[in-house]
């Protein structure tokens, strides 16, 4: 029964993809507006805090689509329409260039050798035309092409506000249909999902807009006018989204762009945009992933590059999206589960394994003992000592406690403090 009830659910899934879309932007919007939700709880009610966020939100799309979407329009039916001529540059020029190399070959080679080139050349330039104006046009089809993506395009605010409001009790409510012996562990796999999903998200959208912000700042310091510049950067910053051959593939429009400036050929421009993504490439890899987005996969380049292009077979620009996230959170729940299962370790320590919690864990456990040594402290009266510990000043300091903070597993060594699983057991 149960094997059949997830069946039916990934063909419900399945069916649906294309509506669901609005509402997985949803969760994307869920996981990056959360903590600042939490934060300004600490402060305001809770639906205070969300109408504010709200606000703040509202005002950033309406500025996007005032003064950033004209410019993104235009220059993307620019590009479009300039397509054909580039490409009838292209091979123009490719033409003069096996002509040349013809003129060197034998005489009864250079027939063969001409028509032979003709042909690479107009199947290569038609291709590259085709794939770009088809994943254009069908990215744009694919999001607007259902009346479920526009029915949910109304309902997502709705539905998002009860989400960042609900929380708590959408936790209390989901852990009371949970047996006790089980909820530690559903706990502790939940919040590897989260971790690994909300790091992910928040890292990668901080990397993108940072990317795109830089690629536009060099490239009108090489001269290219304002509204080229921000079209491009906002390109950069899209494929910033696809680990590893993102940047990559967000530099090729800036170079193809700077090589027809002003005619084709135009070599010192194009050197001069792949100088500029190289700085921006090593200010990336150097400052905003390792000190500011952090390593969240943990995964080999090897495998992030294996699992986009296995993405990308199995759903398109979507699935080489979703791909790496889901690779780790696989591996995280397959350690998870082996720890637990395999091992018999407890869910603490097995949660401890896994890559992506391995430094909340320590920092779990330090805190832990901390209490402990209060309360033993209290006990005696006599002051608590201090631990050493390696870690940062940030981490060092007491978590700020909100007042909707979201429930945990039983904590059986520590009665003192009412946990969610004593809560739920008393309901």
């Amino acid at each position: 029964m149960l094997g059949g009830a997830l069946v039916f659910l990934g063909w419900l899934l399945w069916r649906t993809w294309h509506g669901l879309t609005p509402f997985i932007i949803g969760v994307v919007l869920a996981f990056v507006l959360m903590p600042l939700v939490d934060g300004l709880n600490r402060f305001l009610p809770r639906a205070l805090a969300i109408l504010l966020v709200y606000i703040l939100l509202i005002g950033a799309g309406a500025a996007f689509v005032l003064y950033l979407l004209p410019i993104i329009v235009e220059q993307s039916k620019n590009l479009i329409n300039n397509m054909p001529s580039y490409a009838n540059e292209t091979q123009n020029w490719l033409n003069q260039t096996f002509k040349e190399v013809q003129q060197s070959l034998p005489k009864d080679f250079q027939q063969p050798f001409t028509d032979s080139i003709n042909n690479f050349s107009t199947n290569a330039v038609n291709f590259v035309r085709d794939a770009i104006i088809g994943s254009a046009t069908g990215l744009i089809g694919w999001l607007f092409g259902t009346i479920g993506f526009l029915v949910g395009i109304f309902i997502i605010p709705f539905w998002l506000f009860f989400v960042l409001k609900d929380k708590a009790r959408g936790m209390r409510t989901f852990y009371n249909l949970i047996h006790p012996r089980l909820r530690e562990d559903v706990y502790r796999l939940l919040r590897i999902v989260a971790d690994d999903l909300n790091s992910y998200i928040r890292g990668q959208l901080f990397v993108a807009a940072s990317v795109g912000v830089l690629v536009t700042i060099g490239l009108l310091i090489i001269s290219f006018d304002a509204s080229t510049a921000i079209f491009l950067g906002f390109i950069a910053g899209l494929f910033e989204v696809l680990p590893i051959v993102g940047p990559i593939l967000g530099a090729i429009p800036s170079v193809v762009v700077a090589l027809f400036t002003g005619g084709f050929g135009n070599v010192d421009l194009a050197l001069k945009v792949v100088l500029v993504f190289m700085i921006i490439q090593q200010i990336e890899g150097n400052l905003l992933i390792p000190k500011i987005a952090g390593d969240s996969t943990k995964l080999h380049p090897a495998v992030v590059m294996l699992v986009i292009i296995m993405g990308s077979e199995v759903a398109g620009l979507p699935g080489a999206i979703v791909a790496v996230p889901f690779t780790a959170l696989a591996r995280d729940l397959y350690i998870y589960l082996y720890q637990r299962l395999v091992l018999g370790a407890s869910p603490l320590e097995a949660e401890s394994k896994v890559p992506s919690r391995a430094d909340d864990i320590a920092l779990e456990k330090k805190r832990q003992l901390q209490r402990q040594l209060r309360r033993s402290a209290a006990q005696a009266n006599v002051p608590a000592p201090e631990i050493i510990h390696p870690s940062t000043p940030a981490e060092q300091e007491e978590e700020p406690v909100d007042d909707e903070e979201e429930p945990g597993p039983p904590k059986k060594k520590e009665p003192e403090e009412i946990s969610i699983g004593q809560y739920l057991d008393a309901s």
